[in-house]
């Protein structure tokens, strides 16, 4: 047997398609394998992007010696975490259950049939050695302790994702949400911004219900908290500051040093973010964000065939962040006459402002600040910074350029979709309304297979069984393309999806969803995302859209569904609020006045521009169209020049002015 990564499409199997390592891509076939010769089963999981992953394929993977070991003693299965969610959830799982945590690498032996007996992360040359003949040892001597091992494992997996419905329910009232911000609040950073602790992740999903919560409640505290994080990411060296573009995480409490991959999940949500919070604070700063985020978006990430790439690397010539950062002297010789000021607002330093004395550009305070303490004309002041970030993309241009994950991900092409409406919506720009559209065209002819989807595309091909994690984004994405455009062919996708996973993926015991279809391979488990992370849950993006297409279509069942899911969460969603940001949002809709608004064809543009630009989330928007016949309810018999504000499906008198509308959707307790 030889290594057999080298035909694969994921960009991280090919990363380790010339190892040592008799690697395998995951099949049934290698489980196969592993039974016929009656080995265990290594099975290894990351992504293209992984710094960690590196490391430990350099340490042991392209090491012969442990290579040999593991040809002699063990299958080995390379798995592309990005395709296969749904393996990476089940091994995820057994590393929580044997060792408390998890991440990337992970590392899980298992008996031939797949079940696991150990699961962890990154192990040096010498740890994982150890394991590996412990393991090996064991099988060969006392194989039943083994599989009395696998078999507790998997009770435990199957445990996790068991989550019967609940019986007794909750009302659904405003003091829930003040329970889950109490909750919150003890762990917030109120200097910094986020999370207290490192890392900080950037976790969209909070400050998109966040903001809501501070609108309805007008607590001044948890404003000044959005507020104040997202100014410190915006400013921080976790956005970079040349090209735009912001980085996974940041290693410090400020957000000063990033950890240097950029994921396209990321920037897409936080486009989302900072539109929705532009229209909360109307700050220019979340302009400026939004607009260095969809560049870079354009520059670096778009396909030329179509669709977003997936992430670029942390790593280039070896070394993390290489490709982003500067030494004293590049930076001196590049800026020339605008050296100082430059470096000093980036606050650059000759010893450096991060290891090895090199420099990572980063701020505390906006340009307009600086520049009215330095007493620097601030027009002029910001060309020349435009200048200089020009230069440091060309010094740039001559590094190694970080690895490109180049496979785009359906579920993160989704978040993006949202992404671009939102920022349309914020800013009335018709270049991102139109990015969406194209966006739109790419997902409709490269990524739909038949009344389904597939999750990954590339190299010209699709491929790969979508999963939840794609379906739950994208049907949101197209009802809020619809709020942009009124165009109802989105909002009738939307709905034909949400059948198909109704069809394929619900679970009557638990009223939830699985990640996988049901004509998936059978796995050792069959899992469920409940939890919000860095993105949201599947099935909590299930949930609120279930709840905005039965208010779009009246659809009692729907509707249900949604309110029983949330029921079964609710617990956790007060008790751990930051882990369950979205469910925390379809609480905040179910709890407070959701409008229906109905703008009628001949609503003045103006007036459509006022009601956009406000912070209005208790909204869903729906409008009727010029010679187009429309099966959404509360469109039907609507008369111009009227605008309809409606509530269950009930509507108030007609109105003709934007500020009347503007009033009475602003009345949360009406």
């Amino acid at each position: 047997m030889s290594n057999l990564l080298k035909d694969s499409k994921s960009p991280y199997l090919l990363q380790h398609a010339d190892n040592p390592v008799h690697w395998m891509p995951w099949s049934q076939e290698a489980l196969r394998n592993a039974q016929q010769e009656h080995k265990l089963v290594i099975i290894s999981i990351g992504y293209s992007s992984c710094h960690w992953c590196h490391v430990m394929a350099h340490e042991s993977f392209e090491n012969q010696e442990v290579a040999d070991l593991m040809n002699d003693k063990f299958i080995s299965i390379k798995v592309d975490r990005e395709e296969r969610p749904d393996i990476d959830q089940i091994y995820m799982n057994a590393a929580m259950l044997v060792n408390g945590h998890g991440g990337w690498p992970l590392n899980a032996i298992a008996l031939p049939d797949g079940r696991p007996i150990f699961a962890g992360t990154y192990y040096p040359k010498d740890n994982w050695l150890h394991l590996l003949k412990y393991y090996s040892d064991i099988y060969e001597r006392e194989p039943h302790k083994l599989i009395q091992q696998a078999t507790d494992i998997q009770k435990g997996i199957v445990s996790m994702d068991d989550i019967p419905l609940v019986e007794k329910f909750k009302d659904l009232d405003k003091h829930l949400l003040n329970d889950v911000w109490n909750n919150w609040s003890q762990n917030i950073d109120l200097k910094n911004g986020g999370r207290r602790g490192t890392p900080k992740f950037v976790m969209p999903n909070n400050y998109v219900f966040l903001l809501k919560y501070a609108l309805s409640s007008k607590n001044k505290m948890i404003q000044d908290f959005i507020e104040v994080t997202l100014d410190k990411i915006a400013l921080g060296g976790i956005n970079d500051a040349v090209t735009g573009g912001f980085f996974r995480y940041s290693t410090d409490s400020t957000w000063h040093i990033p950890h240097f991959e950029k994921m396209l999940y990321d920037n897409a949500q936080l486009l989302t973010v900072y539109a929705q919070a532009y229209r909360f604070f109307k700050k220019e700063l979340y302009l400026d964000v939004i607009e260095s985020t969809y560049k870079w978006l354009q520059a670096e990430m778009k396909a030329p065939d179509g669709g977003y790439f997936s992430a670029l690397d942390a790593d280039s010539e070896g070394k993390e962040g290489e490709y982003y950062i500067f030494t004293w002297d590049e930076l001196q010789t590049t800026l020339n006459e605008d050296f100082k000021h430059f470096t000093d607002y980036y606050q650059c330093s000759k010893s450096g402002n991060w290891e090895s004395g090199l420099n990572h550009l980063h701020s505390n305070i906006t340009l307009q600040d600086y520049c009215k303490d330095k007493n620097l004309d601030f027009e002029q002041t910001h060309k020349k910074f435009f200048v200089c970030k020009e230069k440091l993309q060309a010094l740039r241009a001559s590094k190694v350029r970080p690895g490109l994950d180049d496979k785009r991900i359906t579920g993160w092409n989704a978040l993006l979709l949202s992404g671009l409406a939102n920022a349309y919506w914020a800013t009335r720009n018709d270049k991102y309304l139109q990015t969406a559209k194209d966006l739109v065209h790419f997902i409709e002819t490269k990524l739909k297979k038949g009344d389904g989807l597939w999750h990954t595309y590339n190299k010209g091909e699709a491929y790969g069984e979508a999963f939840l994690s794609d379906y739950a984004p994208l049907i949101q994405a197209y009802i809020d393309i619809y709020q942009v455009t009124f165009d109802e062919t989105y909002l009738s996708q939307s709905y034909k999806w949400m059948d198909y996973v109704l069809k394929h993926f619900y679970d009557e015991k638990s009223g939830l969803f699985y990640l996988n279809s049901d004509f998936s391979e059978d796995l050792v488990s069959r899992p469920k995302e409940i939890q919000d992370n860095v993105i949201s849950s599947s099935n909590s993006m299930m949930a609120r859209a279930l709840w905005q297409l039965s208010t779009y279509m009246d659809d009692t069942d729907l509707k249900e569904k949604s309110w029983y899911m949330l029921q079964n969460i609710l617990d956790d969603v007060i008790e751990y609020g930051t882990f369950y940001a979205e469910w925390a949002s379809l609480l905040w809709e179910q709890t407070y006045p959701y409008f229906e608004t109905v703008l009628t064809n001949n609503v003045q543009e103006q007036s459509l521009q006022i009601l956009h630009e406000n912070y209005l989330p208790q909204v869903l928007w729906m409008a009727t169209q010029k010679n187009q016949s429309t099966w959404i309810p509360l469109l039907s018999e609507k008369k111009p020049p009227y605008i309809y504000v409606c509530r269950h499906q009930t509507c108030q008198a007609p109105m003709s002015k934007t500020q009347e509308v503007l009033d009475w959707v602003s009345d949360l307790e009406n």
